[in-house]
Order: structure tokens, then C-alpha cells, then sequence
């Protein structure tokens, strides 16, 4: 009799098996297809260095549902980069700070099926609406410059030095300084620095400009100007003067910024510098005819450069 029965039961207990594989087969459909459309969207599609945006989108039927944020590098494997949750209407949003160009994209991170046992336990429901498209986002690199020394004389090299983020070895740095360039390479930290010689006067601008690479598009920075002057020998005049007319029109008066110069052509703009002072001035008389000089300064040009009676000072256009 017990025999009998022992083998009743067994036939019994495979009639089952089906019925309970049919049960855990629909259970994980339902999961995998419960998300119903997925979507990503980007509130920049790019964004500086160190800067944030913002990642937001659906995933229809799947309310309060937890989400994985990943990102994929340009040639390398999806990374995850945080989590959020689904509100109760399936949409979610969060903010995230690229660190490289790349692309974007949201998983529902599908809990296990609780009928799959053993070595089935850590399968997840997967479906084409479980994970949202790839968002491109261009990350911009950020570059900042300056000039060691904006004060030159002629034949003198101005150092121009600075940094750009992120950071890598190799990156092609171009400085303009006028009209002419020069090239450099970042560090492994993203710094670099150049070195720029004046061979003429003037007021030229420095302009840096960053190539890009896998990680970052470029990037430019205005990293001010520099001067070349020349040295001049000068004087000064005005007493016994004022209320006469100047060469070049108007009156002298003990304020009237300007120099006195033998050749150069009226309203010529100057820039004087003597000691760590620097002033502006233009050309408003003839002179000076005394002594080897080049430049007569007016009283307030003195007093603005704090000039002594003669001496040597700089000069540029």
C-alpha cells in the first residue's frame, strides 16, 4: 500500500513542473515589459568643465521604480554613475557633472524574479524599454592663462603660463601674442607654459587657445596684454611757458599732460613708464633742444611718473 501510493505522488509532483515554470516564465515577462516606453533627455548638450546638467526622462508603467544613471566614455564599457528613483507618474530627473565627453543613458534597475531560485536568483528582467537610448553630451574643457611680466623692454621674454581642465599630458596649447604664435604641451596636471620675446614696441594682446581631445572639446582663454618699451633719454619743461600756444595746437598750462618731441607727427599716443609708473600721454610740442634728449615732458607728466629733472625712461606706442 505505501508503495503504491509513493508512486502516485511522483507523477503528481512532475504534472507541476510545467505549471510552475509557466508561472516564473510570465512573472519576469510582466516585469520586463511593465516600463513601457523609456526616454532621456539632456538640459545641455554640452557643458563646461566642473559644470552640471541636468538628466531627466520616463519610464511609462514603472512608478517608484529605482533607477541606474550610467555613462559610457568614448571607446569604453557603460559605467554606472549614480542611482535615483522613479516618482509616482515614472518619471525621474537628476543632476550629474560630466567629467569627459561621452554618452548618457538610464536603466530601470529590475529586482530579482522571486520565483527563480539557486543559480536564476541574480537573473534581472531585461527588455528593449528597460533602458533609455544614448544622450550625447560634450564636455568643454576650461583653460585659464595669464602673463608673468606684462612690462617689457626690446629683446626681453614675457613667460605666458597657465592650466587647462581637465588635466592630461600632451594637450596642444597655441599662445598668440599679435601677430605671432607659439606652441606648448600640457602636463600631466594640464599646466603649461611658454615664453614670448618682444622684439619691437607696442601693446600686444595674449590670446590662449587649448586643442581638445577624447576627453574634452578646446577651449580659449584672454590672458591680457603686454608691453614693449624702449629706453629714452628725457627732460622736462613748463615754467616760464605757461599760456604759450604748443606746436601742435592748444595752450600750455601746468596740468596739460603730454611730451615734447623733435620728429614724431602730432597726437602720436605714447605710453611712458619709469619706476613702476605708467602714463599715457600724446605728442603736443617740439622739443626738446637742449642736451642729447629725446623726450621733454610736461610738469603733469612729471608729477604723474614722478620724474626727476632728466633721467631715462620707457617708452612705447
Amino acid at each position: 500500500m505505501r508503495r503504491f501510493r509513493a508512486r502516485r505522488k511522483r507523477p503528481a509532483a512532475l504534472a507541476l513542473l510545467p505549471i510552475a515554470a509557466l508561472t516564473a516564465t510570465t512573472t519576469m515577462a510582466v516585469t520586463a515589459g511593465a516600463a513601457g516606453t523609456a526616454e532621456i533627455e539632456t538640459s545641455k548638450r554640452s557643458v563646461r568643465f566642473g559644470g552640471g546638467l541636468t538628466l531627466r526622462g520616463t519610464f511609462s508603467g514603472a512608478e517608484n521604480a529605482p533607477v541606474e544613471i550610467q555613462h559610457r566614455a568614448k571607446g569604453g564599457a557603460w559605467q554606472e554613475v549614480r542611482g535615483t528613483q522613479t516618482d509616482a507618474n515614472g518619471a525621474y530627473s537628476v543632476r550629474v557633472k560630466p567629467r569627459r565627453t561621452g554618452d548618457w543613458r538610464a536603466l530601470l534597475a529590475t529586482a530579482p524574479d522571486p520565483l527563480a531560485t539557486d543559480g536564476d536568483s541574480t537573473i534581472l528582467a531585461t527588455s528593449a524599454h528597460a533602458e533609455t537610448r544614448a544622450a550625447r553630451v560634450a564636455v568643454r574643457s576650461r583653460t585659464r592663462a595669464n602673463v608673468g611680466g606684462r612690462h617689457l623692454t626690446v629683446g626681453r621674454a614675457a613667460k605666458i603660463k597657465g592650466r587647462v581642465l581637465p588635466g592630461g599630458r600632451g594637450r596642444k596649447v597655441t599662445v598668440k601674442v599679435g601677430s605671432r604664435s607659439i606652441e606648448t604641451r600640457t602636463d600631466r596636471d594640464g599646466s603649461f607654459a611658454g615664453r614670448w620675446r618682444g622684439r619691437s614696441t607696442g601693446s600686444y594682446k595674449v590670446r590662449v587657445k587649448a586643442a581638445g581631445n577624447r576627453v574634452a572639446s578646446g577651449s580659449r582663454d584672454f590672458a591680457g596684454r603686454v608691453t614693449v618699451y624702449r629706453p629714452a633719454s628725457a627732460s622736462w619743461y613748463g615754467p616760464g611757458l605757461y599760456g604759450n600756444p604748443t606746436a601742435c595746437g592748444g595752450t600750455l598750462t601746468p596740468s596739460t599732460l603730454g611730451v615734447a618731441h623733435k620728429t614724431m607727427r602730432c597726437g602720436t599716443r605714447l605710453r611712458l613708464r619709469y619706476r613702476g609708473r605708467t602714463v599715457s600721454v600724446r605728442v603736443i610740442d617740439r622739443g626738446p633742444f637742449a642736451g642729447n634728449r629725446e623726450f621733454d615732458l610736461t610738469a603733469a607728466t612729471k608729477e604723474r611718473l614722478g620724474f626727476g629733472s632728466t633721467g631715462t625712461v620707457l617708452s612705447s606706442k
